[in-house]
């Protein structure tokens, strides 16, 4: 009787060992997570980009086991002859939480049409998980739009300075081949609120306009280094783009 119940309680000990073991294999595996959202594809999140020019694309990534490398993979989605656009990037190694921002170079030659985007994540254990998004790869606009911008800023002595609490001056010759539709500026950097403006009264329409506008900078507005883009879209839906390093100050 003694050997018998012993041996139940041996059986009890082994059985929860395995029950405790398999929940915590279970927990480990549940820790390593990797999270994906994407929040920006293409200036002001148009979906849009163009050949010869960049591919806007931000991201929040949490990995608990910590990031290895980023990929971005574009490939068209019914032409398999179009380049596959590839792109690995190793800053955010050693992350938990990384804020990916990044601009992917889209040849001058690349085929015009629907892209699939691809953004995989590698985390320090090995472990991938990829989200996709779509983007519209439109030709190149090299001939169609000309973009002369005299003034970013305060006056020549000061372009590309604004100050916080003030609104900054934009001025500029643009020419288009078709009518324009808008004109957008977006000025953004990583950690702090994104200041954008749209405008089509009063340059929808005319294929060649006398840009001026004031850009107000809200008081709270952190100071840095941004990004400052400024895109014209033409009612094709072509679209150009300059963009310059802008000091808020």
């Amino acid at each position: 009787m003694k050997n018998y119940l012993s041996k139940i309680g041996i059986f009890v000990i082994i059985a929860s060992s395995l029950i405790f073991t398999s929940c915590s294999d279970d927990d480990d595996a549940a820790a390593d997570t990797i999270t994906i959202n994407i929040t920006e594809v293409g200036s002001n999140n148009s979906g849009v980009a163009t050949a010869g020019s960049d591919l806007h694309i931000e991201a929040d990534i949490m990995a608990t086991a910590r990031i290895a490398s980023v990929e971005i993979e574009i490939h068209h989605e019914t032409d398999s002859s179009a380049p596959e656009i590839n792109a690995v990037f190793t800053q955010y190694a050693g992350q938990i939480n990384a804020e990916f921002h990044k601009h992917i170079d889209i040849p001058s030659n690349q085929p015009a049409g629907d892209y699939h985007v691809h953004i995989k994540v590698t985390d320090e254990k090995g472990n991938t998980r990829t989200e996709e998004t779509e983007v519209r790869i439109l030709a190149s606009t090299a001939n169609l739009f000309e973009i002369n911008l005299t003034e970013v800023g305060h006056g020549t002595a000061g372009n590309y300075h604004a100050h916080a609490g003030e609104d900054m001056h934009i001025e500029g010759i643009i020419t288009s081949t078709n009518p324009i539709a808008s004109i957008a500026i977006e000025i953004h950097r990583t950690g702090a609120p994104e200041i954008e403006a749209v405008f089509t009264t009063p340059y929808a329409g005319q294929t060649t306009v006398n840009f001026h506008e004031h850009i107000d900078i809200p008081a709270n507005q952190p100071t840095g280094v941004y990004h400052f883009h400024f895109v014209v879209t033409d009612n094709q839906g072509n679209e150009a783009e300059v963009e310059y390093d802008l000091e808020i100050e």
